[in-house]
């Protein structure tokens, strides 16, 4: 496993925030029908689930699932573990 202090943690020991913390849009572009039915349903259940709760989600899945650094991800990595998290909320399976 890799040292993490660069991108999750401070000297305080503090995870570090998000990369897409404060921006608006979505981090995968319509490039093709995959993407667009991610930035779709996303647009679809924004009233159904809250951003916070979707992002505490997504980092719980990935947590799961690796052991990779989720800030070492990109945003279009983040922005699929938090398409999973949206369908995971929004289908009722925990």
């Amino acid at each position: 496993m890799r040292h993490h202090s660069g991108c999750c943690a401070s000297a305080t020991g503090q995870a570090g925030a998000s990369k897409r913390a404060g921006t608006e849009g979505p981090a995968i572009g319509l490039a093709g029908p995959v993407s667009q039915t991610i930035v779709e349903y996303a647009a679809r259940t924004r009233h159904q689930v809250h951003g916070d709760l979707v992002e505490r989600h997504a980092r719980e899945l990935h947590s799961r699932a690796s052991y990779d650094c989720w800030n070492g991800l990109s945003d279009r990595d983040q922005e699929l573990w938090r398409h999973m998290a949206r369908l995971d909320l929004t289908t009722g399976r925990s």
